[in-house]
C-alpha cells in the first residue's frame, strides 16, 4: 500500500537511517545548494531542512538519491 503522506515517508527514511535533519535555519540559495551538493556528491543520505530562511515549509532533498531510498518509496525489497 502507498504512503499515506510525505510525512509517513519521511518517517520510513529517518527508521532506515537514510535521512538526515538539518534543524538550524540555513539560506536557500546558499547554504542549501551547497550542503546538498556536497551530500550528494559523496553518496549520503536525504536531508530534511526544517528551517528555510524566508519560508514556513521545510524542504526535502535527495529523498531518492540511491537505490536504497527509491526502494524505500516503492515498498519493494529491490529495484530489479
Amino acid at each position: 500500500m502507498a504512503y499515506k503522506d510525505l510525512q509517513e515517508f519521511i518517517q520510513v527514511l529517518e527508521s532506515a537511517g537514510e535521512l538526515k535533519r538539518i534543524t538550524v535555519e540555513v539560506d536557500p540559495e546558499l547554504e542549501i545548494t551547497e550542503i546538498t551538493d556536497r551530500v550528494s556528491k559523496n553518496y549520503g543520505p536525504a536531508l530534511l531542512f526544517e528551517k528555510a530562511k524566508g519560508s514556513d515549509m521545510p524542504v526535502l532533498i535527495n529523498a531518492f538519491g540511491s537505490e536504497k531510498r527509491m526502494a524505500l518509496s516503492l515498498q519493494v525489497d529491490k529495484l530489479d
